[in-house]
């Protein structure tokens, strides 16, 4: 049997196996997250479980969008990546942020644009931003999540396509 199962993995080799049975990268496992806000300027980190991806990898280049949010109720500030389309000046390739608004079935109705400080140490992504530029938000949830096109979303402002987030894990900020 072990002699079967190898011939149909070397038959179709690892690259024909779907993404959907590919496990997530441990990034998108979050085991912590903080908030601390100091004379309106914030500082908000998320923790994984393994290596954040400074650079788009190849989980990130298989996604539409994958980020980490900082939210109170449905408001909220994303660190996010998506190296196939452009959609801020402030490092459109690589990581950046975005304030947004969802709705209750995690439809994205706001996407605002910001400018915050992003750095990536091992498995801890650090975000300063202003509070204004993160929507005034106190944050008590944080968030990986990937973004994906979707009909029964109705096109946030400025948008031609309904964006739904997918949240991979979640944790209280501490």
């Amino acid at each position: 049997m072990a002699g079967l199962v190898l011939s149909l993995i070397l038959a179709i080799g690892l690259v024909g196996i779907p993404k959907a049975l590919a496990a997530d990268p441990d990034y998108t496992k979050l085991t912590d997250a903080s908030a601390e806000q100091t004379n309106g300027k914030m500082k908000l980190t998320v923790t994984a479980e393994g290596d954040i991806a400074k650079k788009a990898d190849d989980y990130i280049n298989s996604v539409p969008v994958f980020g980490y949010a900082w939210l109170e109720g449905g408001k909220g500030v994303v660190a996010v990546i998506h190296p196939t389309f452009d959609d801020s000046a402030q490092n459109p390739k690589a990581w950046h942020t975005h304030p947004v608004t969802l709705d209750g079935d995690n439809c994205i109705k706001k996407l605002g644009t910001s400018q915050g400080g992003i750095s990536i140490q091992g498995d801890t992504l650090t975000l300063q931003i202003s509070g204004k530029q993160a929507g005034n938000i106190n944050p008590d949830t944080a968030a990986s999540f990937e973004v994906h096109p979707d009909n029964n979303c109705p096109p946030p402002e400025g948008q031609d396509q309904g964006l739904k987030v997918d949240v991979k894990s979640h944790v209280p900020i501490s």
